[in-house]
């Protein structure tokens, strides 16, 4: 805008350009049967409360179902912390193996110093 420009945006617009207000329809019966669906109307408000209220007591049960499931996850997440490790069982296992290779290694010098004979064989 120029300096020399004196619009104020503030002025009411002319007459011309207003808006005449709308009409209401005061005391009488409304037309062309508007008591029925207005009725109609508030029935159906009636229904989606029932059905809110409905929703909103099932949205409770399924938080407190869902807060009872966090409890029982952090128990299982206990329980199951206090197992022991693939370390140990890969120790144990280790040592499991490495017992049953020295037997079979040094079965003959286990035969003689118990004193059990080794198995005779029959074949010729």
């Amino acid at each position: 805008m120029s300096e020399t420009d004196t619009s104020d945006f503030t002025s009411e617009q002319p007459a011309s350009e207003t808006r005449p207000p709308p009409k209401v329809v005061t005391g009488g019966a409304l037309p062309y049967g508007a008591d029925a669906r207005i009725a109609s109307i508030e029935a159906h408000v009636d229904h989606m409360r029932d059905d809110l209220g409905d929703m909103r007591r099932d949205f409770r049960d399924m938080t407190k179902t869902i807060m009872s499931a966090g409890n029982d996850v952090r128990e299982l997440d206990d329980r199951v912390g206090s197992l022991p490790g693939k370390g140990w069982m890969f120790t144990a296992m280790l040592l499991f193996t490495a017992i049953i290779v020295a037997v079979i290694i040094y079965l003959e010098q286990i035969r003689d110093y118990i004193g059990v004979l080794p198995p005779t064989s029959s074949v010729p």
